[in-house]
């Protein structure tokens, strides 16, 4: 039982939330009784027999023997002061009301305990008489949850090492019960970078963190459970379900305290994530659209927001920021997936990763800009293919391409009839007149990209071609062309400079935070 002056009001209630956020239900507990209930113990039965008695001295008392014991050298373990008391005289005390606790009268020699993960366990000194039942009637920890355990017919107790020592007191108790103890394995305590212990101000000891953050309970439980756990291999590596880690569990467990690195985190929550995207349970489409659709459609809102203040505070330069009209508006729940799994976002990366993935996926939400084609043009980015005297030819490969797709079926637009329409244009005789170098693909790959993303990588290009759309992708490849043959007519000495966007200062990782979208839309100065 806890101390009644550490109770937190909904802490029990918090922790069950959690239980169920994660998918884990108790067989059997306070909230969910069952057949070994009411979960309610006392120790009338050890004071009877005399392996327990009733201690009388005051808090006051014992502060003032031990501090007096301390200054002696002498040991601060609680003395026996009662010990010797009369049964008749404890009884009638007792029934005068006079305040007591009950001690747990201990082996005078420290006895030896089996552990699954340390072995054999002795302490170097016996145990004092110990507390079991406290003066305001409450039972300790000690005595409370060996009376539970065994009711409840536990066989195996799994908990943090810092409980190691104190198992000894709670095997004598189920010993002076003539109770079977159960199995015992004490695991490594979860500590920080710096071997602290976590707390529960510690982001990754806080439960809100990972749900605020969207991490997919299957993945976190999945996180937790490889913690100190060494898990048999099994096909997808560490990669399991709540039905999997139990079917593969084991008592392997690690020794020492285990140092918490989220590093793992985003790899599981990217495998828990596909597994849930790709299935067809109402279940898993829930958390698809409450982890993912949801928070990924408001952090585009933001960006919208960002981007309309921006305009409002510089209208002469949004030019080099991103276009007005979104494109994939109607079409956003039945494609932002299928881009995601396929350009292999971070889902799990560090704070603000859906304004990041906004990033990823600007030009699946906005069109390429064509300033930045013109750009890249001149910066030479399609070279060796393209070089920056080869915009001429350029613009006939795109217009090329443009008859190529343009002669797909709408209803027949997909990856590979797409796929098939770029092998044909890699393999013709009059296409390859247009571009140089070596390799035949990149010769229509690379212009491609750069006119559907303008380089981006990520999703495969035939992927990408279907998610965007045949009537999206011809406007682009007719922009790509118009920006070919502006490169082509500006004469060297009227070409500008080479130079990023405006307000792209941010490198090719782009925004990571809401607070860098400011930035990039030039809203705030970069810290």
């Amino acid at each position: 039982m806890p101390d009644p002056t550490r109770l937190v009001a909904d802490a029990e209630t918090r922790l069950y939330q959690d239980l169920e956020w994660l998918g884990l239900a108790p067989d059997e507990g306070p909230n969910n009784e069952g057949p070994y209930g009411p979960y309610r113990q006392h120790a009338d039965k050890l004071i009877r027999d005399g392996k327990a008695y009733r201690c009388f001295c005051t808090p006051e008392s014992l502060e003032e023997a031990k501090a007096m014991a301390a200054e002696l050298g002498q040991s601060t373990a609680y003395p026996g002061t009662c010990r010797s008391i009369d049964p008749d005289v404890s009884d009638d005390r007792a029934n005068k009301g006079e305040k007591f606790a009950v001690r747990f009268k201990s082996s005078e020699k420290p006895i030896m305990i089996h552990d699954i993960v340390y072995n054999r366990f002795q302490k170097k000194d016996a145990e004092e008489d110990f507390i079991i039942m406290k003066r305001d009637g409450f039972p300790t920890y000690h005595f409370a949850n060996v009376v539970d355990d065994h009711l409840m017919k536990i066989t195996h107790v799994i908990r943090g090492a810092e409980w190691l020592v104190s198992t000894p007191k709670h095997v004598e108790l189920y010993n002076a019960f003539g109770w079977q103890p159960p199995q015992f394995a004490h695991v490594g305590l979860l500590v920080d970078k710096n071997r602290q212990k976590l707390s529960k101000r510690d982001n990754s000891a806080n439960m809100e963190f990972y749900k605020q953050g969207h991490i997919l309970p299957s993945a976190l439980a999945n996180f937790a459970a490889l913690l100190g756990w060494r898990a048999p291999p099994i096909n997808k590596g560490d990669v399991m379900t709540l039905k999997e880690m139990a079917d593969n569990f084991s008592l392997k467990f690690s020794k020492g305290d285990i140092i918490v690195s989220l590093l793992k985190l985003p790899h599981l929550q990217d495998k828990h994530f596909q597994r849930v995207a790709e299935s067809q349970d109402p279940a898993d489409l829930a958390l698809v659209e409450s982890h993912f659709l949801a928070p990924l459609e408001r952090a585009i809102r933001d960006v919208e927001t960002l981007k309309a203040k921006a305009a409002a505070a510089h209208p002469s330069d949004l030019g080099s920021r991103l276009p007005d009209a979104p494109i994939l508006q109607e079409r956003f729940r039945s494609v932002l997936t299928s881009i995601v799994l396929g350009a292999r976002l971070p889902l799990a990366a560090p704070a603000d990763r859906f304004a990041h993935a906004v990033w990823r996926l600007r030009y699946y939400l906005w069109e390429v800009p064509p300033h930045l084609l013109q750009q890249q043009l001149r910066a030479g980015a399609l070279e060796p293919v393209a070089p920056r005297d080869a915009a001429p030819r350029l613009a006939e490969a795109v217009a090329f391409l443009r008859r190529k797709f343009a002669g797909v079926a709408e209803q027949e637009w997909n990856h590979v009839v797409i796929d098939q329409a770029m092998r044909e244009a890699i393999q013709d005789e009059g296409y390859a007149a247009y571009l140089g170098g070596d390799n035949a693909q990149l010769r229509v790959y690379k212009p491609l990209r750069w006119a559907m993303l303008a380089l981006d990588k990520g999703l495969g290009l035939s992927q990408a071609l279907e998610i965007l759309g045949k009537e999206e992708c011809l406007r682009r490849l007719d922009i790509a062309k118009e920006a070919a043959e502006t490169v082509a007519a500006q004469p060297p000495s009227q070409t500008p400079p080479v130079e990023e966007a405006k307000g792209n200062t941010l490198g090719q990782e782009g925004p990571q935070s809401m607070e860098e979208w400011a930035q990039y839309f030039g809203l705030v100065e970069k810290a």
